[in-house]
This record gives C-alpha cells, structure tokens and sequence, in this order.
C-alpha cells in the first residue's frame, strides 16, 4: 500500500518538474498565439472582447499548450523508463 503511494507520488512530483520546466522554457505567448485565435476565444468565454479577456484567452491557451507538451513528455519518459527497467 505504501509502496504503491510513493510511486504515485514521485509520478505527480515528475509530472510537476516536468510542467514548470516546460512552462518556463516556453517563451511569450504573445509571440505563438494568434491574436485572431485569442480574440475569438475571449468571445467564446465571455461575449465580449476587452484587454482583460484577451489576456485570459493568452493565459488559458498558454497553460494548455503547456499541459499538452508536459503529457507528451512524461509519457515518453515513462515509457522509456520502464523499457529500460526491463
């Protein structure tokens, strides 16, 4: 039991490392997002387009490029890690 706890642990613990090593190589998001893609966001969420809703859309795409990339990476990682235990 444990046992079992530990290594569900040390996964949440790489996954974290992983995510704020990811989300800090990442550069401005105003750089790769699109502002049309921004702006059509906000109005989805909102109704509204303003510059508080436009730094909402960049900061939610931002943590979900982020998220993706970050699973990407910890399955790759996992997968390798236990071929090589094997």
């Amino acid at each position: 039991m444990a046992r079992s706890v530990s290594r569900k642990g040390a996964k949440l613990i790489f996954f974290i490392l992983i995510f704020l090593v990811v989300g800090k190589c990442m550069v401005n998001p105003y750089i790769y997002i699109n502002h049309g893609l921004a702006s059509k966001l906000a109005q989805l969420f909102s109704g509204d387009v303003n510059a508080e809703l436009l730094y909402d859309a960049y900061f939610y795409i931002d943590i979900a490029s982020v998220i993706v990339i970050t699973t990407a990476i910890y399955m790759i990682s996992l997968f390798v890690i236990v071929k090589l235990l094997k």
